[in-house]
């Protein structure tokens, strides 16, 4: 009932007459992989049937900001991150409820003198010794009141118009997987299509600061896309094709979209999409279609 509910509430905002439109690039980039689709499908290695998925990053890309680090405009909060509620829930055996600014100080310290990985890895293991279930429970709480109003407009709409059309959706994200896989039922996904920084659990689902492998960052993140589409292949029987990928930082990102350009298709083409992704590095440049977006759910 509630998944049904949340995919109700999503429709009505996208088709409300008063909602802000989405982007110009939306239906353009959504027609261009439907065409491509078209095409593989009308090749004879699709006469029994092909399996087609689009490949998502989250934060930045689908969500305006960062689930686990919030969002920050202008030095004004506009919203917390997952990371601090959860701390100040008390979901954190690393720190109190109280701790949140020594966390962060740390945190940043860690990001800047040991790397992405160790800080990114780190917000996963922090939550040591709490039960799954209720991470979760309380994350997707978060997603469902507070950020789907920062989702991108755009991003929504392409996401739902291409499942719509027999694209099924994986979300790829460097963020802890117990807050990444809650935000499943604010866009009617499967937890079991979504991939972060997951740890290794206990019997009875408690969180441990065991690292599960491939990390979902930059080439970690292409790895999972791969073992996505081999676990497709050996589902269906059938030929996968990524048709589309989408993400927003050329450190993070660009692996996966590259793995997404790579493929061979039989006709068509895939689309590599760079959003809010600023300016590329020169090894990039020209490689993705690059996107501005600005329209959230919420305005």
């Amino acid at each position: 009932m509630r998944h049904a509910l949340c995919l109700s509430l999503f429709l009505i905002t996208l088709v409300s007459p008063q909602a802000k439109a989405a982007e110009k690039h939306a239906s353009e980039i959504g027609f261009q992989v439907l065409q491509s689709k078209r095409a593989i499908e009308q090749s004879p290695i699709c006469t029994n049937g092909c399996v087609f998925l689009s490949a998502w990053d989250f934060d930045g890309t689908i969500l305006k900001g960062d689930a686990s680090e919030g969002l920050i405009e202008n030095s004004k909060t506009i919203y917390p991150g997952l990371s601090q509620k959860s701390i100040e829930a008390g979901y954190s055996s690393v720190y109190t409820k109280h701790d949140f600014q020594k966390f962060w100080k740390e945190y940043e310290e860690m990001d800047k003198t040991q790397g992405h990985i160790p800080a990114y890895t780190y917000l996963a293991k922090i939550l040591k010794g709490s039960r799954s279930a209720e991470v979760k429970k309380f994350a997707a709480n978060y997603y469902a009141h507070v950020l789907t109003p920062y989702y991108f407009r755009s991003s929504v709409e392409i996401f739902h118009q291409l499942r719509q059309n027999g694209i099924t959706p994986y979300i790829i994200s460097a963020a802890p997987h117990v807050f990444v896989s809650s935000a499943g039922p604010t866009l009617s996904i499967d937890e079991s299509h979504i991939f972060g920084i997951d740890v290794a659990a206990s019997p009875d689902g408690t969180l441990t600061d065991r690292v599960v492998e491939p990390i979902p960052y930059a080439e970690g993140k292409a790895q999972r896309l791969a073992m996505i589409v081999h676990q497709e292949q050996a589902r269906s029987k059938k030929p996968v094709y990524v048709l589309a990928a989408f993400g927003n930082s050329y450190h993070t990102d660009s692996n996966f979209l590259h793995w997404t350009l790579a493929q061979k298709f039989p006709a068509g083409k895939p689309v590599a999409v760079m959003i809010n992704g600023g300016i590329a590095p020169r090894e990039y440049s020209g490689k993705f279609t690059e996107v501005t977006q600005t329209a959230v759910l919420g305005n």
